[in-house]
């Protein structure tokens, strides 16, 4: 499987909430994808960890191979 976004064990605190709590997801290449959920169950945190905007906690995100932290 060719994967573009590839996410491993991902987690995110703020303060003494735990908005992501071990977060795994891989999207192959030409796959649609949504993410539904309720209000505050980690969607936008999710996006702006995938886009670089934030840090995880914890955890590893990659975009088409490359590291989001590490390979900005």
């Amino acid at each position: 499987m060719d994967t573009a976004i590839a996410v491993k064990g991902v987690h995110k605190y703020y303060r003494a909430v735990h908005a992501l709590k071990g977060f795994d997801l891989d999207i192959a290449r030409g796959e649609f994808f949504g993410l539904l959920g309720p209000n505050g169950a980690g969607k936008s945190t999710l996006i702006n960890i995938i886009a670089g905007l934030t840090r995880a906690d914890a955890g590893q995100v990659q975009v088409l191979g490359h590291d989001v932290v590490a390979d900005y």
